[in-house]
């Protein structure tokens, strides 16, 4: 993937962060999507604007032409030069970024490790944590580890690399496209 800003603006004016959606867009034969198209949006389910980045603008005329040309009427975004798998790393730290200003109902993010996991504790139990852990990018997608762990300690972001929790658990892994709707679903609305 072409090497895209982490963060710009959506197209509200707030802060908006790299993500992907799928666009509709005026074909010969008709409506057509791209989907897994990167844009800026600022995360609110409220607001429906996006920002294109000059790159993807120029590159979706190019697909549209591709699309017409084959006569399809949907086509997954990609760059005329990939080739194998993306480097995704902006997208991860553009989803961690926009992550880290939420407060949940029942835990808040306590630091966050840029580009590698965000740290979430319990607002019931000051001893449970979770971690969102950015894992691999595969042929399938882009994944996180969801883990659930205890500590009597206080944790800081300088000493959690290190730190080694005696139990944990992994709750699951996620797509990076499902990610905000699990932890909505595992730690109630953002307030």
């Amino acid at each position: 993937m072409k090497e895209l800003s982490p963060i710009d603006l959506c197209g509200c004016g707030d802060t908006g962060y790299l993500s992907k959606r799928t666009i509709p867009i005026d074909l010969a034969q008709g409506l057509g999507h791209i989907h897994q198209v990167p844009i800026y949006h600022c995360g609110s389910k409220l607001c429906d604007q996006y920002t294109l980045p000059s790159l993807v603008v120029s590159r979706i005329d190019d697909l549209a032409d591709i699309m017409e040309e084959k006569g399809l009427q949907s086509l997954e975004f990609y760059w005329e030069d990939q080739e194998g798998p993306q480097d995704f790393s902006s997208l991860v730290e553009s989803l961690i970024g926009r992550l880290s200003n939420h407060k949940y109902e029942d835990v808040i993010v306590i630091f966050v490790l840029p580009g590698q996991s965000i740290v979430f504790q319990s607002q019931q139990d000051s001893s449970e944590f979770y971690q969102l852990k950015y894992l691999q990018k595969d042929d399938k997608g882009t994944w996180f580890s969801f883990l659930k762990f205890y500590s009597e300690e206080p944790l800081t972001v300088e000493e959690f690399p290190e730190y080694e929790p005696t139990y944990v658990k992994e709750l699951g892994v996620i797509a990076i496209d499902e990610v905000e709707d699990a932890l909505n679903d595992e730690f109630g609305g953002v307030i």
